[in-house]
């Protein structure tokens, strides 16, 4: 029982750090702090066991029922982004509209490494399906010197994609936007409804809740995760559900 203990107290150190990680490029978000939080709660319990029981009983037994109901909607939140990332496209009669969801342009013109794995997953889609287009989706915050959309034809173009197979919304701040403002893309230019969202693994349950709201038929094409920054922003992720739960949107 004691080794199990210490086993569960590095596993939980070794997450910490991962969580972490992001530091490193000084990226900060809500997605690292509450596992780190919850991880060094857990690694207590098995470096001390029983030490909860010095607080009245009414609440440990309280905070106790509160973590379970925690982990359990976690184990279910992670349950709905794993099938919504493993929605792939109908392979006898597949989508013809892709839509790749904006990440962060880097200050020197460059994508992001997320934003780049995204593009890299739509032109690999785009290449295997020639009667395929493609919206780039996202438009410029402070920090970017021109669009996401920009970003994302660039690099389509620079992979080999023709120019004219590539539409672009660059108005969107948001991933609600950037799916209700491609909607209108695809109503404008007589394009499929079904789509294909070209995003990371995480992203794929809220993009396609979007999606649907948009009236848009959606199927999942994952990016490569970049394992550095994947733990915290899938926990960010949970969040971000959670928060488009309660708003209706």
């Amino acid at each position: 029982m004691r080794l199990l203990r210490i086993a569960a107290f590095a596993a939980c150190a070794a997450l910490s750090l991962w969580f972490l990680l992001p530091l490193g490029d000084g990226i900060l978000h809500a997605g690292m702090v509450w596992p780190v939080a919850l991880l060094m709660l857990l690694a207590s319990l098995c470096a001390f066991p029983g030490w909860y029981r010095r607080l009245p009983k009414p609440l440990w037994k309280t905070a106790a029922a509160c973590l379970l109901a925690g982990l359990t909607l976690i184990a279910v939140l992670s349950g709905l982004m794993l099938h919504a990332a493993s929605d792939a496209p109908d392979e006898h009669d597949p989508p013809k509209t892709v839509i790749v969801l904006g990440c962060q342009v880097r200050g020197d013109g460059r994508p992001s490494l997320m934003l780049r794995a995204r593009i890299r997953a739509a032109c690999a889609y785009l290449n295997a399906h020639p009667d395929a287009v493609c919206i780039a989706s996202g438009g410029m915050d402070d920090s970017e010197p021109f669009t996401e959309a920009e970003s994302i034809a660039n690099e389509l173009i620079a992979m080999g994609i023709a120019p004219e197979r590539i539409y672009s919304e660059s108005a969107s701040h948001s991933t609600y936007e950037n799916l209700a403002f491609s909607a209108e893309v695809i109503a404008r230019n007589g394009l499929d409804t079904r789509v294909v969202l070209a995003t990371d693994t995480f992203h794929q349950y809220r993009g396609g809740y979007y999606a649907r709201q948009a009236g848009l038929t959606p199927a999942a094409v994952c990016a490569a995760p970049y394992l550095p920054l994947a733990p915290s922003y899938w926990t960010r992720e949970m969040l971000a559900i959670l928060a488009a739960w309660v708003r209706g949107y």
